[in-house]
């Protein structure tokens, strides 16, 4: 990731104040400026490189690591989740509702969280950046997505409500052979930007369950229905979780995940993604 190659001058000044004999040059150093900067420009060379300031998108227009390398106008193409939604699953809805309701969906199914919310709708734009970045190895989109995701997450009317950020796991597995947890990187930059402690180790993926994709609503719900397990029981009792994830379509996961932590004993569950399929949501 282009990020991880910043020159940090902040920690470069306190590692020199702490060695006696390192203070001239750290005086000549930081009294010239232009030393500094051309340091860093050189050292930007070779990351330039490998990743031309380009979008990824379109090509086309200049992008900047801190956005993804996703240009201004490719980034208009994701679209915000936006009222009306349905105030439990985040179903959205056409029409001109005004006031809050629950979808019909939510009616017959019993949902362990309180409330699903997302970020953006998963259009064709958000899918091939979402699958780039957990099939691809993009993970120079990072930025991007906790920007949106952070952004989102921030205006909710809970903010302020949560006790722990908990991301929902990956088989450790499919883990290994990715290399991260999409969802672990969104909920540790959420519980960073809300200042609430992001538990990693609270749940654990305890079954390989095949690929929700092409499964029917019911067959995902039986799919994850025991492949969660609370393993820090601690961490969850009495807390209000805000759980996170990169994608919500049925939300079967979600609630799965949501169910294990009120049976461990959370006050309460609310779910965040970064996107948000057009699927059916509940059991």
């Amino acid at each position: 990731m282009p990020q991880v190659l910043v020159l940090d001058l902040g920690r470069i000044k306190d590692f020199y104040y702490e060695h006696e004999w390192l203070k001239y040059i750290q005086s000549m150093v930081f009294r010239n400026k232009w030393l500094v900067d051309g340091l860093v420009e050189l050292a930007k060379g070779p990351v330039r490189l490998m990743f031309p300031e380009v979008c990824q998108v379109c090509g086309n227009l200049a992008a900047l690591p801190s956005n993804g390398y996703v240009c201004v106008e490719c980034r208009r193409g994701l679209s915000s989740l936006k009222f009306p939604f349905c105030e439990r699953c985040g179903l959205p809805f056409e029409g001109e509702i005004q006031q809050k309701f629950r979808c019909p969906n939510c009616h017959d199914v019993r949902l362990f969280f309180v409330s699903a919310r997302s970020a953006c709708v998963v259009n064709p734009l958000m899918l091939n950046l979402l699958h780039r970045y957990k099939y691809g190895g993009a993970r120079w989109l990072e930025p991007l997505f906790e920007r949106v995701m952070g952004d989102a997450v921030s205006n909710d009317s809970d903010t302020g409500l949560w006790d722990c950020v908990v991301p929902i796991p990956l088989y450790a597995v499919r883990q290994r052979e990715r290399g991260y947890n999409q969802s672990e990187v969104l909920a540790q930059s959420v519980g960073k930007r809300l200042k609430v402690p992001c538990v990693s180790t609270a749940l654990k993926r305890i079954a390989h369950t095949p690929s929700q994709t092409m499964l029917s609503r019911t067959e995902r719900a039986a799919n994850v229905a025991k492949a969660f397990d609370v393993i820090d029981i601690e961490a969850i009792r009495k807390r209000r979780i805000l759980l996170i994830d990169d994608v919500l379509t049925t939300g079967a996961t979600a609630n799965a995940c949501a169910r294990v932590c009120r049976q461990a004993g959370a006050h309460s569950v609310h779910v965040w993604t970064l996107a948000r399929g057009l699927g059916i949501v509940g059991q």
